[in-house]
């Protein structure tokens, strides 16, 4: 059995989902890594990708099919069952907890943590291994103005042509809302809002060991 906690942060484009991420990957103590959904797309020519609606000229991106959730999971299984070097424990922070008895030893007290697998992406949960996997599964939203008002003042690679956010990015997202709505143990998030410390303390709650 892995040792690894896996850690899902999906969610709505443009919802928090990288900043959340990454401040975790920053900020929490002892081994953790990130696997980002985003690299996981086929290539441009490749024969998966969906035409667009509404007579775009352009792929669908926002879509299951368009990514390669069959590499993606082998990698996310290839952490979580490899070996875990024996210095994990003191990468970036063993530390001593605090001591009400000033006479205790500082073995007695120290904290280890279990592992962290961090998975970031926009449709995690659609992939059955991948839900499975994940121990904490967290989802940020946001209103459609606000999706918008963010989504408009980004740059992608390729550019989205007008319309596409009103074609393909909101319906595809609403869509998927209703898939996660029925799942279970998926926590919802205010992608307005600063949910970290709420992440960060449950995450903490489940990787300390007590030696």
């Amino acid at each position: 059995m892995s040792h690894w906690v896996v850690v899902g942060i999906s969610g709505v484009t443009n919802g928090g989902k990288s900043t959340l991420t990454n401040k975790l990957l920053e900020t929490l103590p002892g081994t953790v890594k990130l696997i980002n959904q985003d690299d996981y797309f086929y290539p441009e020519d490749s024969q998966h990708h969906v035409p667009a609606p509404g007579g775009l000229k352009t792929k669908i991106w926002d879509f299951f099919k368009s990514l390669d959730m069959e590499r993606m999971e082998k990698d996310v299984l290839d952490i979580i069952n490899s070996k875990i070097p024996e210095k994990s424990d003191i990468d970036r922070g063993v530390y001593s907890a605090p001591r009400s008895d000033p006479s205790s030893s500082s073995s007695a007290n120290a904290v280890h943590y279990h592992p962290v697998l961090l998975l970031d992406g926009f449709l995690l949960y659609d992939h059955k291994g991948l839900m499975d996997i994940c121990n904490l599964k967290y989802f940020l939203t946001l209103t459609r103005e606000q999706c918008w008002d963010r989504r408009k003042s980004r740059l992608y690679e390729p550019p989205d042509p007008p319309g596409y956010f009103d074609h393909c990015v909101w319906p595809m997202y609403e869509a998927h809302l209703k898939r996660i709505e029925k799942m279970p143990g998926v926590v919802f998030l205010d992608g307005v809002g600063n949910p970290y410390q709420e992440v960060c303390k449950k995450i903490l709650d489940l990787v300390k060991v007590m030696k």
